[in-house]
Formats: C-alpha cells, sequence, structure tokens
C-alpha cells in the first residue's frame, strides 16, 4: 500500500507542478524557418546524381550551421538540400561541397548501418506536426541506407522499422550528393498539409555536424519538435496500402549422430495493411525467425539474470507504440530493470529456444492523439522446455495531451510458461519539453499492478525518472520500485522486492581551442535498498577523467565503489563459492580508444581492484580492420581474472565477425564466439540480398561444437537455412 500511496502522491504533485504548461496555446511558438515545397511533373531516375531537368524547380536550403565542433557557426564547406514533390514522392536531393574528397570517411554501404563516422546526411519528418514523433531516413556517401521511427520527441528511436524508399549516393570531384524518394504511402500524416522536417549533414573528416535548425547540442536532429516547416501537402491522399508478404524456408539440419538429420520445408508470413492512413494492421502465420542474428556471448558474475536485447523483426516493427516507462524493452543493450513487457518473453524458452507462433495480430498507429499498439499472439506447446500452448496479449493505448505531455497505459495477459493466468495492467505520464527550461526537460512516472493466479496474490510496481540536458550538463534523478508479489509474466523485474534510487551529473566543458573537443567528469550514485530503507547494495561510479579528440580519440579513468550485502551464499561459476555476509570493494578503471573512423582502430581497457572477498582484474580489447566499405572485420576480447580465497577462476568470451558487402544490397556477415564458462564454439554465416524493400533472399549456417572433458572438440549440431520473403503490394 505505501506504494501505491507514494506513486500516487508524486504523480498529483507533477501533474499539478506541470498544469500551468499542459495547454499548447500557453506555450508560445518558437520562430522558425518555413519553406514551400513545389510540386513538380515527370519522371525522376534516382541515381544520387542530381541531374534530371526537375531539380531545377526544386526549393533550395543553403543554410545550415555547426552544432558540432562549434555551435552556432555558419556551415563550411557549404551543403545545399534541395526539396520537391509530386503526387506519390518526396524528392530529397543534398550537395555536399567537399574540398578533399579523398580524406572522406567511407566504412559502411551496407542497408541499416549504424553510422557513426562516415560521411552521410539525415532527414527527420515530423509529419503530424505535433512536436512528438516522425521518421528518420539517412544516406551515407558509400550508399548505406537507414530509417527508422522517432517517438517522444527523438527520446526514442526505433532504427529496426523498415519503410519503402529509394536512396542514391555519388562521389565527385569537388562534392557527394544524396538522392531521396520518400513515397507518400510509405508515410502517416496529418491533414492539414504542414510538416516539420529537419536536415543534418555528417562530415567524416572533422567529425563536424551541421543542422538546418534546432543547432544547439542538446538537441538531435531527432527532436522534431525544433524542426522548421514545410509547407505545400494540402493535396495529399493516402491510399490504404495492402501487402502481402509470404515466405518460404528450406531446413536441412544434422546433429553429431547422423541419424538424426532431417530436412523440411516450411511457409508462413504476414498480411499488412492500413486500417487508416496512421493504423496499421498485421496478421502474421507461422511467424518465422530462422534468419535472425545470434545473440552474443555474455558471462553472468552478478547474482541476478541477463537478458539479451530483442533481434527478431515481427516484434522489432512498431514497437515504438509498445514502449512503456523510460527502459528499452526491445533492442537496447541496457538491462531492463522494471517493463511490464519484455518481447522476448514470447516465442523464446528462458534458455533461448524457439518456441513455435502459430499466429498472430498487431494493430499500431494513432487515432487523432491517441497511439495504439496492440498484440495478440498464440503460442504453440514444447513439451521439452515445459512451455504450454497459450494466447498471450499486450495493448498499450498513449493519449497525447498537447505536444508536451502524454498519459497512456498499459495491460498484459498471458503466462507464456504456465497454463495459470497472468494480467499486468498500469498507467504513466511522459513529459518532454525544450520550452520551460533552456535545455530538453523529461518526466517519465508510471504504475504497474500485477495478478498472478500460480502464486495467487497480486503486487506494484512503480518507477519515476526525470532528466535535464543542456549543451554541457546532464541531469538525472529517479526510483524504481517492485514488491516481491509483483509478477510479470510478459515483462521483466532486476530485483523483485528491492527498491533502487539513482541519479547523476556529467559535464562536459570544452575547450576554446587545441586538438580536444571537449572534456567529461560524472558521477552516477545508485543504491539498492529493502522497503524500510535498509542498503542492500550501492555502486558509486565516477569518471575521474575523459577527454575527447578532435580526431575522435579518447582516453578515460574512471573509478568505481561498490558493496552488497547477501542472506545466501553466492556462486558466479561453477565451485567458487562466495558466501553470505557484507562486502565492499573498489575498482579502478583506465581505457583508451582510437577513432573509428581510421581504416584500422580499436579500443582497450584495463580493470583492477577488489571484487567481494577477492580481487579482479579485468581486460577488454577489441580491433577493427575496415580497408573499404565493402569489407569489415572485427575482434573482440574480455577476460576476468578473479582471486578468491577459495579458489581462483578465469572467464573468457571471444568473437569474430567478417562481413563483406557485394553491393549496399547484399551482404555477407559470419561470426564466430567462443566462452569458458559453456566450452562451446558457435559459429553463424548469413547471405542476406535485398531484392527491393519487403523482398528478401537468405542463406543461413548455424553451427556449435563443445569442448569435451578430455580437451576433445565435439560438433553438436549444423544448420542450413535457405529462406525468401517475398512481399505483394497493391
Amino acid at each position: 500500500m505505501r506504494a501505491n500511496t507514494s506513486i500516487a502522491a508524486t504523480t498529483a504533485l507533477t501533474i499539478l507542478l506541470l498544469m500551468p504548461r499542459m495547454s499548447a496555446e500557453d506555450v508560445p511558438e518558437k520562430p522558425r524557418p518555413a519553406i514551400l515545397v513545389p510540386k513538380v511533373s515527370g519522371v525522376l531516375e534516382i541515381d544520387g546524381e542530381l541531374d534530371d531537368s526537375a531539380w531545377s524547380n526544386a526549393t533550395l536550403i543553403d543554410s545550415l550551421k555547426q552544432v558540432e565542433p562549434n555551435e552556432g557557426l555558419p556551415s563550411d564547406p557549404p551543403t545545399a538540400i534541395l526539396l520537391m514533390r509530386d503526387h506519390e514522392h518526396l524528392y530529397i536531393g543534398f550537395i555536399c561541397y567537399e574540398p578533399e574528397p579523398e580524406q572522406m570517411v567511407l566504412q559502411d554501404m551496407h542497408r541499416d548501418a549504424y553510422q557513426r563516422d562516415d560521411d552521410a546526411v539525415k532527414i527527420a519528418l515530423d509529419t503530424f506536426r505535433d512536436g512528438k514523433s516522425g521518421y528518420y531516413f539517412l544516406i551515407d556517401a558509400a550508399g548505406s541506407r537507414l530509417d527508422g521511427m522517432v517517438a517522444d520527441n527523438g527520446q526514442r528511436l526505433n532504427f529496426d522499422w523498415d519503410g519503402f524508399w529509394r536512396g542514391k549516393s555519388k562521389i565527385f570531384s569537388d562534392r557527394w550528393t544524396a538522392e531521396f524518394a520518400i513515397p507518400f504511402q510509405t508515410l502517416a500524416f496529418g491533414k492539414e498539409g504542414v510538416w516539420r522536417a529537419n536536415f543534418e549533414r555528417w562530415r567524416g573528416c572533422d567529425r563536424s555536424r551541421h543542422r538546418w535548425t534546432g543547432i544547439e547540442r542538446e538537441f538531435r536532429v531527432t527532436t522534431v519538435s525544433e524542426g522548421g516547416e514545410l509547407c505545400g501537402f494540402d493535396d495529399l491522399e493516402q491510399d490504404m496500402g495492402v501487402e502481402l508478404a509470404p515466405y518460404l524456408k528450406v531446413r536441412r539440419r544434422r546433429e553429431h549422430d547422423p541419424r538424426y538429420s532431417t530436412t523440411t520445408g516450411d511457409f508462413g508470413g504476414e498480411f499488412n495493411w492500413r486500417i487508416t492512413p496512421q493504423l496499421a494492421g498485421s496478421l502474421t502465420v507461422n511467424t518465422d525467425f530462422a534468419e535472425t542474428e545470434v545473440d552474443e556471448r555474455k558471462v553472468n558474475l552478478s547474482r541476478f539474470s541477463l537478458t539479451f536485447p530483442e533481434k527478431r523483426d515481427f516484434f522489432l516493427k512498431g514497437s515504438t507504440y509498445f514502449h512503456f516507462g523510460w527502459e528499452n524493452s526491445f533492442g537496447d543493450r541496457s538491462r531492463p530493470i522494471l517493463v511490464p513487457f519484455f518481447s522476448r518473453r514470447i516465442g523464446l524458452s528462458p534458455e533461448g529456444e524457439e518456441i513455435s507462433i502459430d499466429y498472430g495480430a498487431r494493430i499500431s498507429g494513432r487515432v487523432k492523439n491517441l497511439d495504439i499498439g496492440f498484440l495478440s499472439v498464440r503460442t504453440g506447446e514444447d513439451s521439452h522446455a515445459d512451455i504450454p500452448a497459450g494466447e498471450l496479449i499486450v495493448a498499450r493505448p498513449a493519449y497525447r495531451v498537447n505536444r508536451n505531455l502524454t498519459l497512456g497505459g498499459i495491460l498484459t495477459h498471458g503466462n507464456p510458461s504456465s497454463r495459470d493466468s497472468n494480467t499486468v495492467g498500469g498507467g504513466d505520464i511522459r513529459y518532454v519539453s525544450t520550452d520551460l527550461f533552456p535545455g530538453l526537460l523529461t518526466f517519465n512516472a508510471y504504475f504497474l499492478n500485477s495478478n498472478d493466479e500460480e502464486i495467487d496474490s497480486s503486487g506494484a510496481g512503480y518507477g519515476i525518472r526525470t532528466t535535464f540536458k543542456t549543451s554541457d550538463w546532464n541531469h538525472y534523478l529517479g526510483t524504481l520500485y517492485a514488491q516481491e508479489e509483483f509478477v510479470p509474466a510478459l515483462g521483466h523485474v532486476y530485483r523483485p522486492g528491492e527498491r533502487q534510487y539513482f541519479g547523476g551529473v556529467d559535464w562536459e566543458p570544452r575547450p576554446d581551442s587545441g586538438p580536444i573537443r571537449n572534456f567529461e567528469f560524472s558521477f552516477h550514485p545508485s543504491f539498492w535498498t529493502q522497503p524500510d530503507g535498509t542498503i542492500i547494495s550501492k555502486n558509486l561510479m565516477t569518471k575521474l577523467f575523459e577527454s575527447e579528440w578532435h580526431s575522435g580519440d579518447r582516453f578515460f579513468i574512471r573509478h568505481s565503489l561498490d558493496s552488497d550485502r547477501m542472506e545466501e551464499a553466492f556462486e558466479p561459476v561453477d565451485g567458487n563459492v562466495i558466501p553470505a555476509g557484507e562486502y565492499d570493494w573498489q575498482t579502478l578503471e583506465a581505457g583508451v580508444s582510437s577513432s573509428r573512423k581510421r581504416s584500422i582502430s580499436g579500443d582497450l581497457s584495463y580493470e583492477a581492484g577488489t571484487w567481494y572477498n577477492g580481487r579482479t582484474t579485468q581486460v577488454r580489447t577489441s580491433a577493427k580492420w575496415n580497408p573499404s566499405p565493402n569489407l569489415e572485420l572485427r575482434l573482440r576480447y574480455s577476460q576476468n581474472r578473479m582471486r578468491l580465497p577459495g579458489g581462483s577462476f578465469t572467464t573468457r568470451v571471444e568473437s569474430m565477425n567478417l562481413n563483406y558487402d557485394f553491393t549496399p544490397d547484399i551482404r555477407l556477415e559470419s561470426l564466430v564466439q567462443a566462452d569458458s564458462v559453456s566450452d562451446n564454439l558457435g559459429f553463424q554465416s548469413r547471405l542476406k540480398w535485398i531484392i527491393e524493400d519487403g523482398r528478401e533472399l537468405f542463406f543461413v549456417v548455424n553451427s556449435s561444437w563443445i569442448r569435451e572433458e578430455d580437451d576433445s572438440i565435439v560438433p553438436v549440431e549444423h544448420d542450413l537455412i535457405v529462406k525468401l520473403q517475398y512481399a505483394f503490394r497493391f
């Protein structure tokens, strides 16, 4: 009851404090540039050259300014942006003047490469002009295309959304160009005919960032509330698009014993349609994830369970509409602490083995000011994993009160690991503002309640967090709590029955001149307590010093002070036991990384100190060779050496990635990884050919071997999968 009262009081107080700002009319509009996008006729060839005669009628934007390293200075070298449209497409062209094209950074050319250092141009479109949501598009100079969905005014990005659009780039002797053709059928938009947009150029050789508007460093190009306005979309009509996306799969599986080798075929697919121009629906039958990347190996030395990010396309599509709280339940690398919906609970056993999904339905989008995410799936039975068949439902509505404030709820029903019923319900408030103070302010609070038939009990959980970011400072403060009886069968609780208090401050001062771009100093305390306030564990992480050069090289020194009070013994690896008791320890870590814009780069960190009742040394290193946009070789190695009174042990994780891009749409990825705890060696090779957006062919090889007690290497299984997914659009 105390948890319910605390969160209710805090939320009520927050709403009262925000009430003067809750009306959009009370906050004056910022002055922003506005341009007319002209309508043209004729057929354009999307080849990146921008030499079609229609481009002479386009509107020109040539007033970009620096964001990095010198906020507010005119863009140098200059960038020109051209905009026009016809009845079906929005066309955007970039002319990026470059006096030294031989210095350009060209490392990634494949579809959906997450760009960090390549010369690239970026677009953010707020098609509803609400300052909250939108779309993101990117083309780099090597030919890679990336797209995504924007939510919470750029605080959430879903790069796993794949729209249908075309784009090309080309390099000349004094410039490089990019050409976008974005179908209106790919986008959902409002009826008033005015959109918001922002444009950005990243220049790899000097790592400078140039933007049209919203040039303060605390903002991103995806902070759509800061965009300029595009006019001229009054006559658009959006078709009710229908898509049928079947797949065919052939799988050859060979186990260690040849008698168990099998060849099977399978088929299924999705049916997608636009229920309204803003609301999309999808039906899936015999859902398949054969082409999904394998999880990266991790060694768990904590006394709490590990989680892995979601990589399956079906759950990543439209995932923006299912986010609840501030933790990412899908593709984020961080460990979720308290989430009501964790998508890896569906269709995967606790050991990561695939559980069949017989059929399912998903609805995502918006109806006026209401965002909707709805998911219902029927999973099959797996007697080997002791997982029953069942119906699982997730519903996530969120109402946009105005451009800053959103009120929402969530409901999950079903238990993937039991026939007993489980239901979780809750509500949340999200506030994002760039108007209240000179900076970016966010506030998020939520409350959850579960009812679980298996334990015949109900429990509550909640979370509160606020952040404030300016050009050189970042502050955050928050708390999380889940009662012992709070059981979200489709979610995840990291430490049930405990409360977390956390905060932090980061300061990034910038020298006026010299080779250093910025320094960083930070302090991040975190405490876990019992409900009565007794501290169970704490972590005080202090970044004593970090420097980033203009080249992208970095160096840091970090100190961590920890404590843990355990009521039961803890066994980090088999045969090594840490007795129950109270422990204090501290570590010091130093690391260096070279700029990834170089063809050869890497990083190295070394950490040493005490750990529980012993001592630890940890080494993490990686190296990358990227001689061209086609080829990438990456090596990673981490080692933890623990010396305890009862014995010592060492854990290792090694991996190698070898990737080759034949074209921007044909990519071969190979991964080899091993760890010393499981003594398992895994290999995956994936050839992906994007025939065109929505039509893909995969060749996937999965193999694994295990080390026996006599040090012999024995094969476990080998899989060869051929899968064709071919979308038909009407």
